[in-house]
């Protein structure tokens, strides 16, 4: 699947900017990842071995509330999309998410500021991640797994389900993409402050 990024006004031959040439790329990159996530063929089962315990440390590193940690995984270039659809493009379409490195590391800041009353109470989340698949790519692997969130907050409850797209690099496995696919953020979920 093909889509085409958002491009700057001028027509099809206006010059554009280095950096904004790069976010368009790199939004190129996103949407195709996510298109083509249901094309591949069957997980490699040694790069699967290796991408699960990075999934499983990076859920129980949220639930324990282990922000700071968490953020520690990620690449310099990292990049954490939560579309509302599966067939989103980041440079056309609404997100919830699209946050560079420097926007994780406002958002865990925001988690332990006394203001943020989204999340205070902070929320109490169980993770399950499942059906993990993992494929050889540039620099690492790309790795796929079902997930489930339970959210407790304020005596409420909500479940919700869906996926995750993970492009984990170097030596290390780091976090360089996280793309969180939520079917029910289309319909609307209750204070979402949580979900990273």
């Amino acid at each position: 699947m093909t889509v085409a990024a958002a491009r700057p006004p001028g027509g099809p031959g206006a010059e554009m900017p280095a950096a904004q040439a790069a976010v368009l790329a790199r939004y190129d990159e996103l949407a195709a990842l996510l298109a083509g996530m249901d094309d591949r063929p069957g997980a490699d089962p040694g790069l699967t071995a290796e991408a699960a315990p990075v999934l499983l440390h990076e859920a129980r590193l949220l639930d324990a509330g282990r922000f700071e940690d968490w953020l520690e995984g990620w690449t310099s270039d990292a990049v954490l999309w939560l579309p509302l659809s599966a067939q989103a493009h980041p440079g056309t379409d609404q997100s919830l998410l699209l946050d560079d490195r420097r926007r994780l590391a406002e958002r865990v800041d925001w988690r332990r500021e006394p203001s943020a009353w989204g999340q205070h109470p902070p929320s109490r989340t169980t993770r399950v991640v499942g059906s993990i698949e993992a494929w050889a790519a540039a620099d690492g692997l790309v790795a796929r797994s079902s997930l489930l969130i339970d959210e407790y907050r304020h005596g409420r409850h909500q479940a919700l389900a869906g996926y995750q797209i993970h492009e984990l690099v170097g030596d290390g496995l780091r976090r360089r993409t996280k793309i969180l696919v939520v079917p029910a953020l289309g319909t609307g979920v209750r204070n979402p402050s949580f979900l990273l």
